[in-house]
């Protein structure tokens, strides 16, 4: 009977919170007044149990959803069963003033209208415990009225009265513009309004890319603050050090772009505080020969601006002087509370002929963005003087008329003048006819042994030639070709000409090539000659960079069949040389 009782009871019990599933709603807030930037509890209980959850899309106007958690509980009490469900939804304030929070509904039952009193946000004194917060941020700038591209600071500033924990500050981020952090955080201490507060400092620097109005939006602070509840137990307070979650803004600050100034004549756009040109050469003499190369590094410095602002500097080929440009590297540096612009470029001028040349002043417009007027940074003419080489001097100084006069006649193939032979020198050869005969008998002789003797000579050096000469010529030529080969393949340049060149002296051993110019000529191919060029480019310049020999061994595994052209005697030697 007992148990058919406590049965009875127990299907009974079910029923009844099965029954309780749609009962009234309740809510409430744990506070009714708090000050701008924390956070209020709203807490909504329905009888019985309820699965759905309640739709919060009426407070998204007034406030901003931190979070929501459920519970649900039954507790029988003298036999009588109550059953709940718990909502407990986190609402930060987004403006002070009188908020009214709307009903919410859940399924086919709506919570009561409440309202909650958002004070002002005040770092006085206050009236109260809620008339003010321990926590306020404050932002700035340097300048309201940029121009566009130009350096604008942001500085944001926490200013706190307690500790915080789990505190984060947004950044900011903007559509329009290119935004770096300066630094790290500062901190240090401050009064504010007879007050002192612990002041974390946070700096950026913003570029705006758009002319026209620029909003940087409110930073935003979530975080813990203790909770301000009076007990006076120190050792109770210990134990239970309750938090209260804030939220709080700063102020948006609004730009008014600036667009590039009319005055401003030069192609390119170039905002900043300060700009300064820097030179260096090497040698730095003022004289240089013939094929030696003079090198010049530029560098640019601009405080305000990044290194990838600064624009690109174009220089000429000036007659007698070859010019080869290397690329150009840009980088910034982050100082304590600016930054710095870095360009530099190097430039390697080759001297053909001998003579004074002037390298042309050259000018960098920048606009000056603290006086607003446009500046410009010289770096100021220089003359230079190229001499002959010493070889070539040395050759222009030994020719005397003489020589001169000799060379000509052996240019146009003319016979160089006879001395007659005087006639008492012939009457008397005559006279002695008998010593005559006998020394022209003994000439003879000597000159038929002569004869004999110069065709066995070159019988036997005809012999080695042939059979010993090509034999070793051949397996040298393949050894230093497999040598290139490998240099080109390991992308070593020097290695790759020295291998090449000696290769080709194997090869035209009559007459081997001076240089990859001269090579370049011989073998009358455009590609290989683009590849050469390139070799012969890369020896001058900016040996960091890699040069690629793969396309050079493809184009180049074999030399092309001897042929009877002559050399021409007026090929260049290369520029570079090992």
């Amino acid at each position: 009977m007992k148990k058919y009782f406590v049965l009875i009871f127990i299907t009974a019990l079910l029923c009844f919170v099965t029954l309780q599933t749609h009962a009234a709603l309740t809510a409430h807030l744990d506070r009714s007044q708090i000050t701008e930037g924390e956070t209020v509890q709203l807490i909504i209980e329905a009888t019985g149990r309820v699965s759905v959850m309640p739709n919060t899309d009426a407070l998204e106007k007034d406030f901003e959803i931190m979070g929501m958690i459920s519970g649900s509980r039954v507790n029988i009490i003298n036999g009588k069963i109550d059953s709940r469900t718990t909502w407990t939804i986190s609402l930060s304030p987004k403006h002070n003033g009188e908020l009214t929070i709307p009903p919410l509904t859940i399924k086919d039952e709506q919570t009561p209208t409440l309202t909650l009193h958002v004070n002002e946000l005040s770092t006085g004194s206050g009236s109260g415990p809620d008339a003010e917060l321990p926590v306020f941020i404050e932002t700035e700038v340097d300048k309201t009225d940029p121009y566009v591209q130009g350096m604008v600071r942001y500085t944001m500033r926490v200013f706190l009265a307690v500790n915080l924990s789990q505190g984060s500050l947004s950044e900011p981020e903007l559509e329009n513009a290119l935004v770096h952090r300066l630094g790290e955080d500062r901190e240090y201490q401050a009064m504010h309004e007879g007050k002192p507060y612990h002041v974390i400092e946070r700096e950026f620097i913003i570029f705006p890319q758009t002319s026209g109005d620029l909003l940087i939006p409110a930073p935003v602070l979530d975080a813990q603050i203790p909770e301000n509840i009076s007990r006076r137990d120190p050792f109770f307070d210990r134990l239970f050090n309750n938090n209260r979650p804030i939220r709080l803004r700063g102020d948006a600050v609004m730009l008014n772009v600036q667009p590039r100034p009319d005055q401003s004549q030069s192609p390119y756009w170039l905002p900043a505080e300060s700009v300064q040109l820097l030179e260096e050469w090497q040698p730095e003499t003022k004289q240089i020969a013939v094929g030696d190369p003079l090198t010049r590094h530029i560098t640019i410095q601009a405080m305000g601006v990044t290194g990838e602002q600064l624009p690109e500097l174009q220089f000429a080929d000036i007659d007698g002087l070859k010019l080869y440009p290397d690329r150009s590297q840009s980088n910034t540096q982050h100082l304590p509370q600016n930054i710095q612009g870095e360009k530099t470029l190097r430039l390697a001028y080759m001297p053909t002929q001998p003579g004074k040349y002037t390298l042309p002043e050259f000018n960098l417009h920048w606009w000056d963005i603290q006086t607003n007027q446009e500046q410009i940074a010289i770096l100021p003419e220089r003359t230079i003087e190229v001499i002959p080489a010493t070889g070539q001097s040395q050759s222009m100084s030994t020719q005397t008329p003489e020589t001169k006069q000799l060379q000509s006649a052996e240019s146009t193939h003319l016979p160089t003048p006879q001395h007659p032979i005087p006639e008492n020198t012939t009457t008397s050869i005559l006279n002695h006819s008998g010593w005559f005969w006998a020394s022209l008998l003994f000439a003879s002789l000597w000159f038929i042994t002569l004869v004999l003797w110069w065709r066995k000579r070159h019988t036997v050096i005809q012999n080695t030639r042939t059979n010993i000469t090509p034999r070793i010529e051949v397996k040298s030529s393949n050894k230093i070709r497999k040598l290139f080969l490998s240099a080109c393949k390991t992308n070593d340049a020097k290695k790759a000409r020295q291998y090449l060149l000696q290769w080709a002296a194997l090869h035209w051993p009559e007459s081997p090539p001076k240089g990859l110019k001269t090579l370049a000529i011989r073998l009358n191919n455009p590609t290989v000659n683009d590849e050469l060029t390139a070799l012969d480019r890369w020896l001058y310049q900016d040996n960091n960079a890699r040069w690629d020999g793969r396309k050079l061994a493809n184009l180049l595994s074999e030399f092309p069949q001897k042929s009877n052209t002559t050399v021409n005697k007026n090929d260049l030697p290369d520029l570079y040389s090992a």
